[in-house]
């Protein structure tokens, strides 16, 4: 088996150095960048080549460029022989629809997305990560999925991009959201290190929770404890996030009413603090799906 990769960034040189260790034959890479080719080439003791060599050496072709130039690669790819190829894209997005006329190319084409965050181009640490894998024919690359210990889960085309919109709420929005805090407690006079330094902690021991009691158990604060004045004091003092705070507050309610640790009536309370008092209608369906 020969690999060779079509894009030399984080998740490029990363897995590949991951698919290195695992005792993978890496032919090469090619970028559109020179450096970046001799880089990954470099990190997975392989050579930079160009697009139509990779090709022909290559029998497990994987597709790392940035999605919008996905369809691009395949484009040209498809000049040349790719009969029992087996080609993948890393988007976490976009389906294997993409690789239009691949069974026509006698080629069988796959997305496989790991959820996880590379920081660098050596974040290649992947044996606890879950991965997806759509396309056809997927028991023709089991054996590679088995021998490179990857841990999979098959999902349909067209379920992808509510897929990766979770994988953008629980990796790039835990920043946005860690952006907030940082913001809220600068007004309260905290510098920007100091604010990381309070910060850190306290989402580290979250996730810490997450793992060791599930998502719903590791629920703190005001709304899990049915504290409606801490909420309604939250709501009148929040400057420019309180339609965020709100949207977040009634998943925690949620939570709440999943767990069964609040009462039909503080649900309703901090419902309509958080809606101010707005469509209680909405406000109802809650209640009536506590009591199902």
């Amino acid at each position: 088996m020969n690999i060779g990769f079509i894009g030399a960034g984080k998740v490029g040189c990363s897995f590949g150095h991951y698919l290195k260790q695992q005792g993978f034959s890496i032919v090469g890479y090619h970028s559109r960048s020179r450096e970046s080719s001799f880089y990954a080439a470099n990190l997975t003791r392989s050579s930079p080549l160009h697009f139509g060599e990779l090709i022909k050496k290559s029998n497990y072709i994987f597709i790392t460029t940035p999605d919008d130039q996905i369809g691009h690669a395949w484009n040209k790819m498809v000049d040349f022989n790719l009969s029992d190829k087996k080609v993948f894209h890393m988007s976490g997005c976009l389906s294997s629809a993409i690789f239009t006329g691949c069974k026509h190319k006698g080629a069988l084409c796959y997305s496989l997305h790991p959820l996880f965050s590379f920081a660098d181009k050596k974040s290649s640490d992947l044996e606890k990560v879950i991965f997806s894998i759509e396309g056809d024919n997927i028991e023709k690359v089991e054996k590679f999925l088995h021998n490179a210990n990857i841990k999979y889960f098959v999902m349909n085309k067209k379920d992808k991009p509510l897929y990766h919109a979770s994988a953008v709420f629980v990796s790039n929005y835990i920043v946005s959201l860690a952006k907030i805090g940082q913001n809220l407690l600068l007004q309260c006079g905290l510098d920007k290190n100091l604010s990381t330094d309070g910060i850190l902690p306290l989402m580290e021991s979250t996730l810490l929770n997450i793992g060791q009691k599930g998502i719903n158990d590791s629920l703190t604060g005001p709304i899990i404890r049915g504290d409606a004045s801490t909420v309604k004091l939250h709501m009148k003092n929040l400057p420019k996030y309180k339609e965020i705070y709100e949207n977040l507050g009634l998943v925690a309610l949620e939570i709440a009413r999943e767990s069964g640790h609040l009462s039909d009536e503080k649900i309703e309370e901090i419902y309509k603090i958080l809606r101010s008092d707005s469509n209680e209608e909405d406000c109802g369906n809650i209640q009536r799906s506590k009591k199902q």
